[in-house]
């Protein structure tokens, strides 16, 4: 079975293609899977203006869906018409940039007479280390990304509990907002990761008081801190003691929450940018009681693939496809106490 997905759901425009094979795997049980393409194109031009601009977003994408279809199409060597399933993110994110990305896909899908298969974005990111990875269920997924810091456990494909969540910025965000403070592009996670390499970390932060994670106080005191500055301020050293703060509080808060289960898990899976981070990869390393799973970089970021395998995945084992007339839910989540929302409409048997 062959399936393309679709993502749009912020800034980059990605169509990825994964064959779904019979043959089942060890741990997890689910069909292997071979990426046969991928293709995304980053947004770069957002950088002049410090952040994502929706309506420009929506716009790039517009132009640009066909093109990297096409390219997708040519490097995984298929015509389109071999393809079995259309599968879209439809929630959450840019109410623009997801009409660009839905519409096209009920478009291919009804030309093609082509099942479709709307997903949550960000349940996407959360399996997304199955991609590569044959992890045993029970697992616990840390995704960490401009839009999302949360980390649940994983029981099943479609079976989530929510342990950890973030008060107010994310992860990505609140690195993206300190750049933007000292006048550097978007996004602002792989600046930030490049200047502090090799500088000592000099800085002590504030400590955070909340069980939750909470990074509206750090960041407070990265725009106090160099207003109040006598000299030449040391931006690498105070970058790396940002960084370290930001990672640690993700690290040790997660192992927290993780001991406070009934059940015993040792094994993270990480998704979302801040995956890529160089500090947080070094660092897991002290915590040799934890598997932390890191994907490829190509799978951090928002990407085509994750949204084939999870759409692939639901057709397989839950035999769910979707109507034409599913609608785009720019603010959907998952539930709080577990699982997806299943009572969506975007949803119908098959």
């Amino acid at each position: 079975m062959i399936v393309v997905g679709i993502e749009t759901t912020c800034d980059e425009t990605s169509v990825g293609i994964l064959r779904f094979t019979q043959k089942k795997r060890k741990n997890s049980r689910l069909p292997e899977v071979e990426e046969l393409a991928l293709i995304t194109l980053s947004q770069d031009f957002h950088s002049i203006y410090g952040g994502v601009v929706p309506e420009l977003a929506s716009r790039a994408h517009l132009e640009n869906i066909t093109l990297v279809l096409k390219e997708a199409l040519r490097k995984a060597k298929i015509d389109i018409s071999e393809v079995d399933i259309i599968s879209v993110a439809s929630e959450p994110g840019l109410p623009g940039s997801l009409i660009v990305g839905t519409s096209f896909a009920k478009g291919l899908a009804q030309s093609l007479s082509k099942s479709i298969v709307a997903v949550n974005h960000v349940e996407a990111h959360i399996i997304s280390p199955l991609i590569e990875n044959d992890l045993k269920f029970p697992f616990a997924s840390l995704i960490v990304s401009g839009g999302h810091s949360s980390l649940y456990l994983v029981e099943d494909i479609g079976s989530y509990k929510l342990l950890l969540k973030t008060r107010d910025d994310s992860v990505g965000e609140v690195f993206d907002k300190v750049a933007k403070f000292f006048r550097f592009g978007y996004p602002g996670g792989p600046i930030i990761d490049y200047i502090s390499a090799g500088a000592n970390s000099l800085f002590s932060f504030p400590e955070i008081q909340v069980e939750d994670l909470s990074f509206s106080g750090i960041k407070t005191f990265c725009v106090r801190t160099p207003i109040n500055w006598f000299g030449p301020f040391p931006l690498p050293e105070f970058f790396s003691s940002f960084q370290k703060k930001v990672i640690d509080e993700v690290i040790d808060k997660t192992i927290k929450s993780l001991k406070k289960l009934e059940i015993e898990i040792n094994t993270v899976a990480v998704s979302g940018g801040v995956a890529r981070n160089s500090y947080f990869r070094r660092r897991v390393k002290d915590f040799p009681e934890i598997n932390f799973v890191f994907p490829s970089p190509k799978y951090c970021t928002d990407n085509g693939s994750m949204i084939a395998f999870l759409g692939g995945l639901k057709k397989i084992l839950f035999s769910q496809e979707s109507d034409l007339n599913f609608d785009i839910r720019p603010t959907g989540v998952l539930k709080s106490k577990g699982g997806i929302d299943w009572k969506s409409d975007i949803f119908s048997p098959s």
